[in-house]
């Protein structure tokens, strides 16, 4: 009888090429040891697996164990970071309450019978200012020019009223801020709200504070006072 009938097929690195890191990684150490396992049980005795080439596969299976320790410890570190950070702003933001907020926002608020402020920033003194005020639907309602307007802040009054003379209704109307210099430039803009802060609302889009029926993302909070 001949030997060579009794001894199983040696399997060859071109039949059976060792997986890339990424694969073996993928794949997981567990299974990469089961692999391993299972090419000793079947190679060839009469021509077994050279010392060289499993002392290799060994350090690949290291290499494989480790990569996935430290892929998770990454996404534990990520996880308890992101908690700590949402705790940490989720804190900020209920000790907020009660307190005076500028943020860069283009609402304003308009109540019965009372005028309203419009704030913004220029970068720039501005020879001109157009101020257009829109309802919720988007028409504008009102527009308010000015002349002469130095760099820096600025707060406009209101009045409520349309270009017409004729009362709106209470509610939230937004604004847009075109400035220019004495060469027609245009003159950066940035539009603001102010006001104290009467509640705080989480949501899966972040943390809101509300200054009464306005609304600004805590991300947009530029100074906080008493």
């Amino acid at each position: 009888m001949e030997v060579n009938s009794l001894v199983p097929t040696p399997v060859s690195p071109q039949q059976n090429p060792t997986p890339s890191v990424a694969e073996q990684a993928a794949m997981g150490k567990d299974d990469f040891l089961r692999l391993l396992v299972t090419q000793l049980q079947n190679q060839d005795p009469i021509n077994p697996l050279q010392a060289q080439e499993f002392a290799a596969q060994l350090a690949q299976f290291t290499s494989v164990e480790q990569l996935a320790n430290i892929n998770l410890a990454l996404e534990q570190n990520a996880q308890i970071s992101q908690l700590l950070s949402q705790s940490m702003n989720s804190g900020i933001a209920a000790g907020l309450i009660g307190r005076t907020v500028e943020a860069v926002g283009n609402q304003v608020m308009l109540h019965d019978e009372e005028p309203t402020s419009i704030q913004f920033e220029l970068g720039a003194p501005a020879s001109t200012v157009k101020i257009v005020i829109r309802n919720e639907q988007g028409a504008v309602v009102r527009t308010i020019e000015q002349t002469g307007v130095s760099k820096g802040k600025q707060s406009i009054e209101w009045d409520g009223t349309t270009d017409n003379g004729g009362r709106l209704p209470a509610g939230v109307y937004t604004f847009e801020v075109q400035a220019e210099d004495e060469a027609g430039n245009i003159v950066g803009v940035t539009p603001l709200i102010s006001g104290k802060v009467s509640r705080v609302s989480f949501s899966s889009d972040g943390i809101y504070l509300w200054i009464g029926e306005l609304s600004i993302a805590m991300a947009d909070v530029r100074s906080v006072s008493q």
